[in-house]
């Protein structure tokens, strides 16, 4: 049976009970049959629980909280959450891990690379203007860090190059980037070919609007290359992307290109995009030429 709080009797207030003090604080009386009603309920409580527990009826009791172990986090990008102990048996702690180094080719037969050349000067003029009519160089905007020395430049047309009412449009950006060994390079590396797996074979609607090829693998320029093509269906233009690694070195081209209907120097939905055999000949043969040039 529930029952309210202990309401003291009229003679208690001033005047006779018509009207209330203000506070809330209960008076003397109050506080000790209230005390006494606690005892009682926990005394109640007490005894139902100890029926209950031989009734056979089971009783809900929270669940006891467990606390997971967790270890320190691990340096660099690649760590995860662990649930493991964190100590560490003796033996595993024994050897310490040694620092890389510039020279530290474990997994890569070639040379490393102390620093960057010249992107511009890693092309020469009868390639680009082969590949690139009417094009000229000009250094990007790359900058050093990440791990890496970095550099890069642009071949962007510069004029027209008219063949049966269209303006071969073609352009070619070549990135280099030198880490400190071949195990940053190839973690570089791998980033950026599981950007081609996933995009291979693929079709992005709106807002990307572009449709892959299959992503293909090219020997001969390192320790490893892949390359794959795209085109974009609005704009038309068409992009052969190729990424190598190469010891501590790692070199990113992309060569696009679209066939501008009438004298165009940008694309649009007139425009025919360069098929996918040019384009990925194209990526390959100025690849080619850029390892050739950073073996000095």
């Amino acid at each position: 049976m529930t029952t309210g709080p202990p309401v003291p009797p009229a003679s208690y207030w001033p005047d006779g009970g018509s009207t209330r003090p203000a506070t809330s604080k209960p008076p003397g009386w109050a506080v000790g049959i209230m005390s006494a009603a606690a005892v009682v309920a926990l005394i109640g409580g007490t005894v139902l629980a100890t029926r209950d527990a031989g009734s056979g009826t089971p009783v809900a009791q929270p669940p006891p909280e467990v606390e997971l172990p967790v270890s320190p986090p691990s340096e660099g990008p690649s760590a995860r959450p662990s649930l493991e102990p964190s100590s560490a048996a003796p033996e595993e702690t024994s050897e310490e891990t040694p620092e890389a180094s510039p020279s530290a080719t474990a997994t890569s037969t070639f040379a490393p690379v102390a620093d960057v050349p010249e992107v511009c000067d890693l092309l020469p003029e009868s390639l680009t203007s082969r590949l690139a009519p009417k094009s000229s160089s000009a250094p990007g905007v790359a900058k050093d860090g990440y791990g890496a020395k970095r550099k890069d430049c642009r071949w962007d047309q510069k004029g027209y190059h008219m063949v049966g009412g269209y303006n071969l449009s073609r352009s070619i950006n070549v990135k280099v980037n030198a880490f400190q060994d071949h195990d940053n390079a190839l973690e570089d590396a791998d980033f950026m070919w599981d950007s081609m797996r996933d995009f291979s074979g693929q079709t992005r609607e709106d807002p990307y609007n572009t449709k892959y090829g299959e992503i293909k693998e090219v020997s001969g320029l390192g320790d490893s290359a892949y390359m794959i093509y795209s085109e974009h269906t609005v704009r038309r233009t068409s992009t052969a992307w190729i990424y190598v690694v190469r010891g501590n070195v790692t070199v990113d081209i992309r060569f696009t290109g679209a066939d501008n209907k009438g004298r165009e120097i940008l694309s649009d939905e007139n425009s025919r995009p360069v098929p996918e055999a040019e384009m990925l000949k194209g990526v390959e043969e100025i690849a080619k030429e850029v390892v050739k040039g950073l073996n000095g």
